[in-house]
């Protein structure tokens, strides 16, 4: 099927969203690739959210490719082509997979009294879409960052969600202490920390409760490791002599053992 050229102002537009400031401030975000705009594409179809602003398709892609741009023309989306050299200077992948989604921001409300995964400071956004994505995997999917963390909806994070951005309340708190003050006083909050002198199996949270992880290099702030209630750390193997943890494995084995309580 032939599609309209890319018109350069929706080009232009398209790149400014590459900036946090101008995603911000339009409340929208680029879906790059086959698996995210297909899982998209399956919310829309159930209603569950809005239908994109606009899809882009780079000139020759597969006939998979052609079928999805296809599928959101069939729901009144506007799908426009442009070439490879202009597609690529739209994408942040270094490997475009020749389809993009223009979105609002997916943004679902924190569930009340459910527990929380707070990230302190991590700033790789690849990491920070891993956890999101390994938080959802285990139940959690109220998950807050705080200042200093990577963008929720940059383009790696978002990529490294695998789509459990769509699934999960993810929100940002720029003065994370006041937040889990004020909203979340009766909440218990555990912290993960190398300096610990409890480990992880010692943890049994109940009631309401939530779980921080901060940054590899400094760990977790010291305002907001003054609200935990407790602290504990990741057992090591006795002869093993590795540093640390990568933040996102980290994330995993806390989080699973905290998804049987």
């Amino acid at each position: 099927m032939t599609y309209p050229s890319l018109p350069t102002s929706v080009h232009q537009y398209i790149r400014l969203l590459r900036k946090r400031a101008e995603r911000d401030s339009a409340r929208q975000c680029v879906l790059e690739g086959e698996h995210l705009c297909g899982e998209y594409l399956a919310l829309c179809e159930r209603g569950a959210v809005t239908p994109p602003y606009e899809i882009v398709i780079q000139s020759g892609v597969s006939e998979t490719m052609e079928r999805l741009a296809g599928a959101f023309g069939q729901l009144s989306v506007s799908v426009y082509s442009t070439s490879e050299h202009k597609f690529q200077q739209l994408c942040d992948a270094q490997t475009p997979q020749g389809i993009l989604a223009v979105i609002d921001f997916p943004e679902l409300p924190l569930e009340t009294d459910k527990p929380l995964l707070i990230l302190d400071g991590v700033a790789d956004p690849g990491n920070v879409g891993t956890i999101i994505r390994t938080a959802e995997w285990f139940g959690m999917r109220n998950i807050i960052l705080g200042a200093g963390c990577a963008d929720r909806f940059n383009p790696k994070t978002v990529r490294a969600t695998m789509g459990s951005i769509f699934r999960c309340a993810v929100h940002s708190a720029p003065n994370l202490a006041s937040t889990l003050r004020e909203e979340y006083g009766h909440y218990r909050f555990y912290g993960a920390s190398q300096r610990a002198s409890r480990t992880l199996t010692d943890v049994q949270p109940s009631g309401q409760w939530g779980v921080v992880m901060g940054s590899e290099a400094h760990g977790i702030s010291p305002e907001i490791e003054a609200l935990l209630h407790d602290t504990f750390r990741i057992a090591r193997a006795e002869h093993s002599e590795a540093e640390s943890l990568n933040v996102a494995v980290a994330a995993g084995v806390i989080l699973h053992h905290l998804s049987t309580f």
